[in-house]
């Protein structure tokens, strides 16, 4: 990720660097009980002028954040290979509106970043339909590809994304095997000419959830640290939490 090389100049540094001028001038040109005078009003001014534009520009600024912590393996049935589902919350702290672009995902096993894996996101889920099929993966409940969005200031959007491998048949695909996982969730917002590292979290998956999820079962790696409260809200009825935790 590339660090800035230019200084933004908004207007308030322009207006702040005028007065420090007309300052110097006065200064340069007055005489003394002149200089005083003139020296307080454009010091107040420019003190004034700056701090109401400073306001303005946070009042607009679009901060947007992201929640994840847990994963979903939904049933594999007839899946070539394992897809993850993750409910995301995004949230916008500043006053003003922007856009989501797009969300990728870096899953490295064990520590081993040189076979490290990005997935992209392949589509939003319905969970209410995810739960309504026994908890897989349909084209009834997997509504829509994963596309840009709009997030207005000081409001919270939750999704289900669901992530596969990207550019699929050019690397290995991924198989689960017992280990530590580490999940890196990146963001591309329209406030940022770069994408941001906005989330990163670990799983340990066992020998026995993996049985499980070739068995034909949906495995959760659920971290209880972590809230989703808008997430877990909008399913609290439909039981999408296991019902006991299970030890990682």
């Amino acid at each position: 990720m590339r660090l800035p090389t230019t200084i933004p100049v908004g207007p308030a540094h322009v207006i702040v660097a005028g007065a420090a001028l007309t300052l110097v001038l006065v200064l340069a040109l007055a005489d003394v009980a002149l200089k005083v005078n003139l020296a307080l009003v454009v010091g107040v001014v420019a003190l004034a002028t700056g701090m109401v534009l400073l306001r303005k520009q946070r009042m607009s600024e679009f901060c947007p954040e992201v929640l994840a912590g847990d994963v979903i393996l939904p049933r594999a049935s007839r899946a070539r290979s394992p897809k993850l589902l993750l409910p995301l919350q995004f949230t916008n702290t500043g006053y003003g509106g922007g856009i989501i672009q797009w969300v990728a995902l870096r899953l490295t096993i064990d520590g081993q970043a040189d076979r490290s894996v990005l997935m992209s996101p392949v589509a939003e889920v319905d969970m209410q339909g995810f739960l309504q099929a026994k908890r897989q993966i349909t084209p009834a409940n997997a509504i829509d590809h994963f596309s840009a969005f709009a997030l207005d200031g000081k409001r919270a959007i939750a999704k289900f994304v669901l992530f596969d491998i990207s550019e699929r048949g050019r690397g290995e695909p991924l198989e689960l095997r017992p280990g530590r996982y580490r999940f890196e969730l990146f963001v591309k917002a329209s406030h940022s000419t770069e994408p941001r590292l906005e989330r990163t979290f670990d799983h340990v998956l066992s020998e026995k959830q993996i049985e499980e999820y070739r068995g034909d079962a949906t495995v959760y790696l659920i971290n209880y640290q972590m809230s989703l409260p808008a997430a877990r809200r909008e399913l609290s009825s439909g039981e999408w939490l296991p019902r006991t935790r299970e030890a990682a």
